[in-house]
């Protein structure tokens, strides 16, 4: 009976192939030849993972990409006229006759007086026709202050420059000792004497006149605001635009307080400024301090250099005197010698921890850039930027706030002018920089969910999922529909998620949270925010730029106590909860995510960084290009 079933269902060939093997309904071929049909199988499966392969290979070439931000060819502001026109008066009396009043009175005739005709009225009457221009937005506010008050404020009768004016270039001149530079302020003296007509007496005092009130402005809009317009220069830049201040500016200026007095005062009043005015002073007067080492250099213990006596006379005179005194009895005994010791190890360590470098004892690129020294010329530029930064920022930071410097790799809580907190952070890669900007502070947020950015899940997960759809799931992600549906993400056909992916990506709160136990949120359009993290190996390295962006936090319950103002042990027990939850601040705190290379420390000493993102060459080269716009005068 069994036979007979057996061979029944052979003959249907309805009896399936063992599950290692199985790809389809067997034949009875199959049955009789299972050898062939094994190793059609096999062929088979070959042939649809290698035509998988190829999809993935194609799909991989022409995957989308979410771009980060970039830096913009920098445009300088474009000119606009300056328009002038005299105000519409007499300029002559007109004798009248009166035929009202009484019979004695009738017939007389009397003289009525005229408005009185400034000279800058009658210049723009008799003076040919003038080509002016400058900046647009200084454009505007200089043409209509003149249009409404016609009055010379700088030049006299004769056309000379009056004692405001005087008082008044002194101070442009002056302008290299807040790191502007006084060409950018020049005054066009057209002679007056040496004009031969009336009108071109009077075009010459106009001239004077304008020129003088747009070096003013401009100044005064420089000093406040800084030179150039930081959100040109890149997508990493984000600054409230300052353009529609100048009719402020210029109205401060002419006002009863003496004009040069008042251009000192738009300059930024807060410690750090002044501490780097200071600083330009002494460079201006000092010599290089610069030590020539061989750059290329890995020495480790152990191992031999012809440059280590080099470096060792540098390491004499840049370390601190307690560490020479402690050392006191290597540096003694060494004689030149090329090997690298113990002893001198020890001596190299001591100065990378001084310095605030890796104390490893490695002799590395960033110790002998430290040991060699920055020249006074390339000190000044990084100075000149750090206060053309500086002006861009509030010229108060506030008596409370948040400090974070990303080519100093480091984050400062500030309380009442003093430096309560400081720790080393990571930030933004190359490819994904860190945006320089300015916010609130207004929450924490415990044991927080992450939420996986567009250009993450395009750029870095998408890739990986096309080889592997359970890629996410398997790797602890959450993932939802837009109305918060969860999903698998094997249920993703990745091939066919473009750049804005129909679907949520996040990371539970728990031990591998790329966020650690908290972030401290200041919500901004680039979703940036300071938080922790479980990659701890990262704050020893020197270099610490790992980051999507957001800034991790090197002791991050210390900083959140700060801001919020209480202590460690109560945001300890907010994450000892174990559930996510939100904190509001009593009060914001302003937080300023920023870039300086150069950065007066609590001390009032003057630090220099590398320039990680190549942003103090971008600005340069914009500085440089807005000052060759300026060469071209009001009159050009």
């Amino acid at each position: 009976m069994k036979m007979r079933i057996l061979l029944s269902a052979l003959l249907a060939g309805s009896v399936l192939a063992t599950p290692a093997i199985a790809e389809q309904r067997k034949t009875l071929l199959d049955i009789l030849f299972p050898r062939a049909y094994k190793e059609r199988v096999i062929e088979q499966r070959r042939a649809r993972e290698l035509r998988e392969q190829e999809r993935r290979a194609a799909a991989l070439k022409s995957l989308p990409k979410v771009s980060t931000s970039k830096n913009y060819a920098y445009k300088v502001a474009k000119r606009s006229a300056i328009t002038l026109k005299p105000l519409a008066v007499e300029l002559a009396s007109a004798e009248i006759e009166i035929n009202e009043g009484s019979p004695a009175e009738q017939g007389l005739s009397t003289t009525i007086e005229q408005p009185n005709v400034t000279a800058l009225t009658k210049d723009l009457s008799v003076a040919r026709e003038l080509e002016l221009a400058t900046e647009s937005h200084l454009a505007s506010v200089i043409s209509d202050h003149y249009n409404k008050n016609q009055d010379y404020i700088w030049v006299t009768e004769d056309g000379q420059w009056n004692a405001k004016a005087r008082s008044v270039m002194k101070v442009l001149a002056r302008a290299d000792e807040y790191g502007l530079h006084p060409s950018d302020y020049e005054v066009e003296t057209v002679s007056v004497e040496e004009a031969a007509s009336d009108e071109a007496k009077a075009s010459a005092r106009i001239v004077r006149e304008i020129s003088l009130t747009n070096a003013a402005l401009r100044y005064a809009m420089d000093a406040s605001f800084g030179s150039i317009n930081p959100n040109l220069l890149s997508g990493y830049h984000d600054f409230p635009e300052r353009n529609d201040r100048a009719a402020a500016m210029l109205a401060k200026i002419f006002s009863k307080a003496l004009p040069a007095n008042t251009l000192e005062t738009f300059h930024p009043d807060n410690e750090k400024f002044l501490a780097l005015k200071q600083e330009l002073v002494a460079l201006n007067s000092d010599n290089d301090d610069v030590i020539e080492l061989e750059r290329n250099i890995l020495l480790r213990p152990g191992k031999s250099h012809p440059e280590l006596p080099k470096i060792v006379a540098a390491i004499k005179q840049r370390a601190s005197e307690d560490l020479l005194e402690t050392h006191a009895e290597t540096l003694a005994a060494y004689l030149g010698d090329e090997l690298y010791s113990k002893e001198l190890s020890a001596l190299v360590k001591g100065y990378q921890k001084e310095a605030g470098l890796g104390a490893d004892g490695i002799i590395g690129k960033n110790t002998i850039s430290r040991l060699a020294g920055i020249s006074s010329a390339s000190k000044i530029e990084r100075v000149q930027l750090a206060m053309e930064r500086l002006r861009w920022l509030p010229h108060q930071l506030g008596n409370r706030h948040v400090f974070i410097n990303q080519p100093e790799y480091r984050a400062r809580y500030i309380e009442g002018g003093n430096e309560k907190l400081s720790m080393r952070v990571v930030v933004g890669k190359k490819s994904n920089q860190t945006n320089f900007f300015y916010d609130e502070i207004e929450h924490i947020e415990y044991n927080p969910y992450w939420n996986v950015p567009r250009s993450i899940i395009v750029n870095e997960f998408l890739p990986k999922s096309l080889g592997n759809p359970g890629y996410l799931d398997q790797s602890g992600y959450e993932v939802r529909t837009w109305g918060g549906q969860a999903m698998s993400s094997s249920s993703v056909n990745w091939y066919e998620v473009g750049r804005n992916p129909k679907f949520a990506v996040r990371q539970p709160p728990g031990p591998r949270n790329a966020l650690g136990e908290l972030k401290i949120m200041f919500p901004n359009k680039h979703s940036i925010y300071m938080h922790d993290t479980p990659a701890k190996r990262l704050f020893k390295k020197d270099n610490r730029a790992f980051s999507h962006g957001c800034i991790r936090l090197h002791d991050p319950r210390a900083m959140a106590a700060a801001v919020m103002g209480s202590s460690r042990k109560h945001i300890a027990n907010q994450v000892a909860q174990g559930k996510n939850l939100t904190e509001k601040l009593p009060v914001k705190v302003p937080v300023y995510v920023s870039y300086f290379t150069a950065w007066p420390q609590a001390d009032g000493s003057v630090k220099y960084f590398a320039d990680m993102y190549g942003r103090d060459t971008h600005l340069m080269k914009a500085i440089d290009a807005t000052r060759k716009a300026r060469i071209k005068g009001v009159n050009s």
